[in-house]
């Protein structure tokens, strides 16, 4: 059996046998390191989008929305401790939490797809 170790590098913890070369980092696609060097970020970055973080409701139809009133509670079918999706579109951004903020509901990203 040959010898393995473990190695650290900028893609995390590798194995090398012996004689084999170390796992390096893919090259980074030129002009899209960041996204704010691109010649055309002035302009992208002013662009208005529209987020949406959706929860499924359970059986919640339009009279129900038409009936709500401050402070009811909705049962949804999304797991609490599961994070919500966010999307641009079709898109899907990241997930999110739901938190309140001064008596106001918030949308926290909590990571990036």
């Amino acid at each position: 059996m040959a010898d393995t170790e473990l190695i650290a590098g900028d893609t995390g913890l590798a194995a090398l046998s012996a004689g084999a070369e170390p796992l390096r980092a893919a090259p980074e696609v030129p002009g899209m390191a960041r996204i704010e060097e691109h010649s055309a970020w002035p302009v992208l970055s002013r662009l208005t989008v529209t987020l949406t973080a959706g929860i499924p409701l359970n059986r919640f139809k339009v009279r129900d929305l038409l009936r709500l009133e401050t402070g009811q509670i909705v049962e949804s079918v999304w797991p609490d401790t599961e994070d919500v999706p966010v999307k641009v579109g079709q898109v899907q951004l990241g997930w999110s939490e739901f938190e309140v903020v001064e008596q106001e509901l918030a949308v926290r990203l909590t990571r990036l797809a």
